[in-house]
């Protein structure tokens, strides 16, 4: 999206701070969705024409350190500010921190919770938690990831391809972080959901596999069988949830009869040189799984950087121990690898 573009949907501050840590990743396809705009940012920004078809979402669980990133304050006394030194930026008067090279910041996105599983929720909804508790639990009251809110306002894709696909780990902070489902919208809206690492020889999901036994049409076959005993029980007229479980049911048999689909887990289609330029980690190879799988018609990705907030093996952002250390031999390195391969090669 170019600043001219920008500066003609003439959007409010405020009504962009509805759309929550979409931010910068919603901005990338050069629109936003129709349904949302109406909804949340007033007449101003539901006049407009969304340009945007997929969007391809982010999430550094834990939240990389301000003052080691965008915010060095390098004339603050030591006991506040960190090791690194602030470099100059292509913008006047900016600094960033010297290991970060490609990056643009949003200032206006923001929030004020103490907690990660409310502050997780927040960025993944655009709604603020009931409460800032750490004891935030995911329940039917809570609203819905955005990818289930796009399936759920723009419905199903060509046969075979999910709306909403979110990998490689389930985000958690003592319990799993809200915000990660559907939620009230009902299980056919739920992500399709998978823990595995791109990054590994021969990555496949054996889940996306029939047995060498079982052809289309037993799989057909089977589906018939499995529909005629839900209807024998009446469960989907009795229960909405039974109706969830039916509907999503009836997507995974779908996508198991989905070569498109399941072509785009083949990352040995891309080039050895352009997966050396995502990095070879589990994060850099699922940016490039996560653009291949828009170019498929998944309307909505979300690639989680690590499964917690950090510490205990969970690798994310929250670096309460060896903060320098992980930020500069790891978690910043991988991040200014990946994310501007993956913004050049969109």
């Amino acid at each position: 999206m170019s600043c001219s573009d920008f500066r003609r949907t003439q959007l409010h501050r405020r009504a962009l701070l509805q759309f929550g840590s979409l931010g910068v990743s919603g901005l990338w396809g050069g629109g936003m969705l129709p349904s949302l705009c109406s909804v949340n940012a007033g007449d101003a920004v539901a006049s407009q024409i969304p340009r945007a078809k997929h969007v391809l979402f982010l999430h550094q669980c834990g939240g990389p350190s301000h003052i080691d990133t965008f915010d060095m304050k390098p004339d603050a006394p030591d006991s506040i500010r960190g090791e690194f030194k602030p470099i100059s930026t292509s913008v006047p008067g900016i600094t960033a921190c010297e290991t970060m090279r490609h990056w643009a910041q949003v200032r206006s996105v923001r929030h004020r919770m103490k907690n990660h599983n409310p502050a997780g929720y927040y960025c993944l909804t655009g709604h603020a938690p009931p409460t800032d508790d750490i004891r935030l639990r995911d329940t039917m009251e809570l609203y819905p990831a955005y990818g289930s809110v796009v399936s759920k306002l723009l419905g199903p894709t060509e046969q075979g391809v999910p709306p909403f696909v979110s990998f490689p780990h389930i985000v958690s902070d003592g319990s799993v972080t809200p915000g990660q489902h559907a939620s009230f919208l009902g299980k056919r809206h739920d992500p399709f959901f998978f823990q595995g690492d791109p990054n590994e020889p021969g990555f496949s999901l054996p889940e996306l596999t029939l047995p060498g036994d079982i052809s289309l049409d037993r799989l057909e076959s089977r589906r018939e069988m499995l529909r005629m005993v839900d209807s024998q029980a009446r469960l989907a007229e009795r229960f909405a949830e039974a109706k969830g479980v039916q509907e999503f049911q009836d997507q995974a048999f779908s996508i198991l009869s989905s070569p498109r689909f399941q072509k785009a887990f083949d990352l040995s289609q891309e080039p050895d040189a352009l997966r050396d330029r995502y990095g070879r980690t589990k994060y850099g190879q699922s940016c490039l799984l996560a653009r291949r799988l828009i170019e498929t018609g998944v309307r909505f990705v979300t690639v989680y950087f690590s499964r917690g907030i950090g510490g205990n093996g969970s690798e994310g952002w929250d670096t309460h121990q060896k903060n320098f250390t992980e930020l500069k031999d790891r978690l910043l390195p991988i991040t200014d690898q990946t994310v501007p391969t993956l913004i050049e090669d969109l």
